[in-house]
């Protein structure tokens, strides 16, 4: 990449500048500049410096030329903040005042940093989308002319250092002047930090034009008995025919005019423009009007809003109360006097020529309205907009300078009859920058957009050559109908031809009639792709779907399993625990029946001792017995009579019986042995 600053990179970096001096100072518009002054001292080889050495060293490094008188009338304001002396038209500088001064690089470097990026984006944009190859140069004096072309034409007197023009509708490269101003629209949307950078170079442009005014000092002037006339594009502009954009701009510039004391007016030929044009509009509306001989704004818009014929008829039937509403007054044309007679026909002669009119009332109509702003004037006015007593505000740059060219040089009027809507928002923009700080920003969107759509000369060119495809039979009816009234054609008609009617060609309109087909067909293929694409999509939702149901039914027949599983392992345990419980029931009960047996057999065996110990004692007490049994026997009479005694009674102490005291020991026993056995059995 070339790293070279070049004079139109620089200068747009110097009007970013301009506008950060303004918004950090909000001083006078003078002192936009002292610090380029100051930073050229700083720089300078000698303490002794003659103007035209500032001069030059501005225009090195910031690719400015501002005026002796200004840099003269900047060096009394240095000198009075003690940076130097003046003397014999030398500045001579205080070393150690200036020193103290912060340079000017660091800003400027950031600034070219932005505008590099904005160089690149733009060389980028028109490779991509036009196939058109920029150099670095070529960017940046593309951006210049686009920034010079849209700020009232001021840099081109910037860099010579002339009187600046009025500003002009026509460009010297038509092909350039819509890549930029596509590439701006793009930056609008894409790239807001680019957008912001370039609005500052506008807004520097703009503070540059105090330069140039006669009296720079008279810039917050308020307008005194001046009534500004308006042209009927601005009307229409004002009365929301051509969108929100353009009419938000013209909505400001108003304001602003009004709030420095300027009257606004229109006469009545322009409302009867106006009416003309809403009649058109009308016959127009879905293309009922054959072949149109210009597509205008009013008609894009009317048709983007749905806008009805019925609804354009209301329009026109209440166009002077609308005009009322925004407080811009209908007057007469001022009648003829004969001491203010001009050479009409010479001057519509020049007109003709230079504007080339396809409508003999249009010409007139410019032609009243130029005269008009003459008598109103009593022909003659000073060089002060503020005090010229009338003008006509108009949106036709060539019209503007016509008027300046016919009756400025003529040396009666100082100031032109007729001033561009740009011009005009400039200088009022400069009286009460704070009052409409947008105002730029719209200006630029609203040129912008306005210069993408297709001229009158370029629309023209057009339908000639579509008439000639016509005639040849090289289009059908319905291609006529697509290449006369699609949006896609025109469209494709400025992007074919970058906005120059030289670009126009059977070959050139061939393109955008295929172009515009395809666009035209987008919307069904789109359609069909789209129902494609769903059918695509629902079949794969539906083999999703498809897959979800047999992972679940996996889960399921897996949770089945499990869950069989499970139960079998329950069902396995639950058997194990009757098993064991019902061991345990027979360990337990094997250990009640062995304890049972044994208590029983103590019982009876209780029972019978207890009998022989009864029977012995009764035995013994009946001697004719005796010689039938042992003596061992009859000696043990005495002992078994003591103890049945003592049962006996124990029996009857307790109220029982001698069963029932058999049957409690047999229990204690069975007791006392189940819970021994059940110990031996791990209990």
């Amino acid at each position: 990449m070339n790293n070279t600053v070049t004079t139109s990179n620089a200068l747009l970096a110097s009007l970013a500048i301009i506008k950060a001096n303004w918004d950090e100072s909000q001083g006078t518009y003078i002192d936009n500049f002292l610090p380029f002054f100051l930073d050229a001292v700083r720089t300078s080889v000698s303490d002794d410096i003659e103007m035209q050495s500032l001069h030059d060293s501005i225009h090195d490094r910031f690719g400015m030329q501002i005026p002796l008188g200004v840099l003269t009338t900047l060096s009394k304001r240095a000198a009075r903040q003690n940076y130097g002396r003046r003397e014999n038209g030398l500045f001579i500088r205080d070393p150690k005042k200036i020193d103290t001064l912060p340079s000017l690089d660091l800003q400027k470097s950031d600034y070219l940093r932005k505008q590099s990026a904005l160089v690149n984006e733009l060389m980028a944009f028109t490779l991509d989308k036009f196939k058109t190859i920029f150099t670095e140069t070529e960017a940046e004096d593309a951006l210049l002319a686009h920034v010079e072309e849209y700020s009232t034409s001021i840099l081109g007197s910037f860099v010579r250092g002339d009187q600046y023009p009025a500003k002009s509708d026509h460009t010297e490269n038509p092909d350039i002047d819509y890549i930029v101003n596509s590439f701006i629209s793009h930056v609008v949307k894409s790239l807001p930090e680019s957008f912001a950078h370039l609005e500052a170079v506008v807004k520097g442009s703009m503070l540059a034009v105090s330069l140039y005014l006669p009296d720079a000092s008279e810039i917050g002037r308020g307008f005194d008995r001046t009534t500004l006339y308006l042209d009927t594009p601005l009307i229409v502009r004002a009365l929301g025919f051509e969108g929100t954009q353009a009419k938000s701009v013209i909505d400001d510039l108003l304001t602003l005019c009004r709030s420095t004391g300027a009257e606004i007016s229109c006469f009545e030929h322009n409302v009867d423009e106006v009416k003309g044009i809403l009649n058109r509009a009308s016959r127009n509306l879905g293309g009922l009007a054959g072949v149109r001989s210009q597509r205008r704004q009013t008609d894009i818009h009317f048709e983007s809003v749905g806008t009805t014929s019925s609804d354009i008829l209301l329009l026109t039937q209440s166009l002077e109360d609308n005009i009322a509403k925004l407080d811009i007054r209908i007057a007469e044309k001022p009648v003829v006097s004969s001491s203010l007679t001009i050479d009409e026909l010479e001057l519509e002669r020049q007109m003709d020529e230079e504007m080339g009119y396809s409508s003999r009332d249009a010409l007139l109509n410019d032609l009243d309205s130029l005269t008009a702003i003459h008598r109103l004037r009593n022909g003659r006015s000073n060089a002060h907009l503020e005090t010229c007593r009338a003008i006509l505000v108009t949106s036709n740059g060539r019209l503007a300078r016509i008027g300046q060219a016919f009756f400025v040089r003529g040396g009666d009027h100082q100031w032109p009859v007729a001033i561009t809507d740009h011009h005009l928002t400039t200088l009022v923009w400069l009286k009460k920058p704070h009052a409409a700080p947008d105002l730029p920003r719209r200006q630029i969107l609203a040129d912008c957009f306005a210069a993408l759509e297709p001229g009158k000369r370029l629309w023209e060119r057009y339908l000639v050559e579509i008439d000639r495809l016509g005639i040849a039979g090289k289009a059908s009816e319905s291609d006529l109908m697509i290449l006369r009234y699609s949006t896609e054609a025109e469209r494709g008609l400025m992007e074919r031809t970058l906005g120059n009617p030289a670009n126009v060609n059977s070959e050139s309109v061939t393109e955008i009639l295929e172009k515009a087909k395809a666009e035209l067909a987008k919307p069904s293929l789109e359609a069909r792709d789209n129902a494609m694409a769903s059918e695509l999509e629902a079949r794969e939702e539906l083999l999703g779907t498809r897959e979800i149901l047999r992972d679940k039914e996996r889960r399921i027949a897996q949770e089945l399993i499990s869950r069989t599983e499970m139960k079998d392992k329950s069902v396995t345990l639950n058997q194990r625990i009757n098993d064991l419980e019902n061991s345990e029931k027979k360990r337990k009960s094997l250990a009640k029946k062995r304890a049972d047996r044994q208590a029983s057999r103590i019982y009876y065996s209780a029972l019978v001792t207890f009998g022989a110990f009864i029977l012995t004692s009764v035995l013994t007490l009946f001697p004719i017995v005796h010689p039938f049994f042992p003596n061992w026997l009859i000696a043990s009479g005495p002992l078994c009579l003591a103890v049945s005694t003592a049962g006996g009674l124990a029996t009857l102490y307790f109220g029982g019986s001698i069963k029932g005291s058999a049957k409690f020991v047999r229990s204690w026993v069975a007791n006392r042995l189940e819970k021994k056995y059940l110990r031996q059995l791990g209990f």
